[in-house]
């Protein structure tokens, strides 16, 4: 039986390669050795979850696998995430052997020295495979009923409100929220010399066979309709199931009444972040794209003025992230299943976890429903392409309309605060653009299209 000492060992002999899945993002990724194991929990036959360190002080989740003295990073089939599935079961038994139910953040139990995990739902499964769509994390397929993420690089120690997961999960589940894969557990680690800080190791929920993300099946529903395959009224549903959707998360998610104010930090940090993704999206946009975004900043920077004046906007704890690829849809009829509640990855941990307004949501789907239209025409030859900008402007309108109508029907039209959404949707774009310069050249088309509906060359 291997010994924690004994896998401090191995983990410093092992190359930086250990704390990253296969596949692309090991050739992306330039881990500084030597590794030292943070520490890990024992899942039993060699399996172990490990925190590990790098050289430059970044922490990485690590699945580990110890053989005949020899150590490598668990892969599908090697059956740590099964082991963890079933340590979460344990977790959940536990919890109905003493008649306790989940809280709103989960029921933490103490595990191995300074893990924890919280225990939503338990079903004995087996079997492992891979699943390969998750750029962020890595995810593992379990017996075919429950999906296994790994949080592959974690947050710097002190480090605070990067994973605003757990906290989000607990307010769905205690909300009965069914609009998201049915959670059944986290595992978390407290870091030893900073027991505030909870890092998400991994999280378990239901696998839903068949399920596709927003980038595959928005942009077949518009292909579909740009060949006459659908009409306009049937090809618009999905975007009012989308409304309904987020406005039934957002409610969910609404907490203790807070707004924005004249002072708040909060409200001026949202400004100077929209000025300074303009300024470095105009700095490093090029060709005949940056042109057109240039002769259009002045009017964005113009728009973004709206972030000052909105005070005693309501602040939630929304998404974050929200975008029609973190929507899922399966079964028959259609289902639809919003997922990943860490926010967005580019802002501060702090900015990520704090309450934003509900707007923020609700204009990052609006943008993805016109990106999911620049898809369709850039990969479909010979597209309809008037059909398409059609498509786009009355997708966008049945998603605002459902959304609006789900708050009115529930009392709380007042969390969408309507000034917002043309700032942000420009914010979206510059982000857009900078997304394009710093990591994929050829995605420039997306929102130069989009800022070219939004503000239409001016006479």
């Amino acid at each position: 039986m291997t010994s924690l000492e004994e896998l401090s060992r191995l983990v410093a002999a092992s190359p930086g390669g250990l704390v990253l899945p296969g596949g692309d993002r090991r050739a992306q990724v330039d881990v500084a050795t030597p590794l030292r194991l943070v520490d890990a929990a024992d899942l039993g036959a060699g399996r172990w979850v490990g925190v590990v360190e790098d050289r430059d002080g970044d922490r990485w989740t690590v699945p580990l696998l110890v053989t005949a003295g020899t150590l490598r990073r668990a892969m599908p089939g090697d059956g740590v995430a099964e082991a963890l599935v079933r340590g979460i079961a344990d977790v959940r038994r536990m919890q109905a052997a003493r008649g306790e139910a989940s809280t709103p953040e989960g029921r933490a139990v103490q595990g191995d020295r300074a893990f924890d995990a919280d225990g939503w739902h338990a079903e004995d499964v087996s079997g492992e495979r891979a699943l390969t769509v998750d750029q962020t994390n890595e995810s593992v397929v379990v017996g075919e009923r429950a999906m296994v993420k790994w949080s592959v690089q974690l947050p710097r120690p002190g480090v605070r409100g990067a994973q605003p997961a757990r906290r989000r999960l607990g307010r769905l589940i205690a909300a009965d929220f069914a609009g998201t894969p049915r959670p059944w557990g986290l595992l978390h680690y407290v870091d030893h010399d900073d027991d505030s800080t909870s890092l998400l190791l991994a999280s378990v929920a239901e696998f839903l066979p068949g399920a596709e993300d927003g980038w595959d099946w928005a942009v077949d529903d518009v292909r579909s309709h740009a060949r006459g395959e659908s009409s306009l009224e049937d090809a618009v549903v999905p975007s009012v199931r989308l409304g309904e959707l987020t406005a039934s998360l957002h409610l969910a998610l609404a907490g203790d009444g807070r707004v924005s104010t004249a002072d708040d930090r909060l409200t001026a940090r949202w400004t100077a972040r929209a000025y300074d993704d303009l300024d470095a999206a105009v700095q490093l946009v090029t060709g005949p794209e940056g042109v057109r975004l240039r002769s259009r900043a002045g009017r964005i920077a113009v728009s973004f003025a709206a972030f000052r004046a909105c005070v005693g906007t309501p602040l939630i704890d929304v998404h974050g992230d929200l975008h029609v690829g973190q929507v899922l849809r399966h079964g028959d009829p259609p289902r639809y299943a919003v997922t990943d509640f860490d926010g967005n990855p580019v802002l501060a941990p702090d900015e990520r976890s704090a309450p934003q307004p509900a707007a923020l949501d609700v204009a990052g789907m609006l943008a993805s429903l016109d990106h999911v239209g620049r898809v369709a025409v850039k990969r479909t030859d010979g597209v309809d392409k008037d059909a398409v900008r059609t498509w786009i402007a009355a997708a966008q309108d049945a998603f605002l309309h459902a959304y609006r109508g789900s708050l009115a029907a529930s009392g709380s039209l007042e969390l969408l605060d309507e000034r917002l959404l043309v700032p942000l949707r420009l914010q979206q774009e510059c982000r857009e653009y900078l997304y394009a310069a710093r990591h994929l050249p050829h995605w420039v088309y997306v929102p130069d299209a989009a800022l070219t509906d939004l503000l239409p060359d001016e006479e």
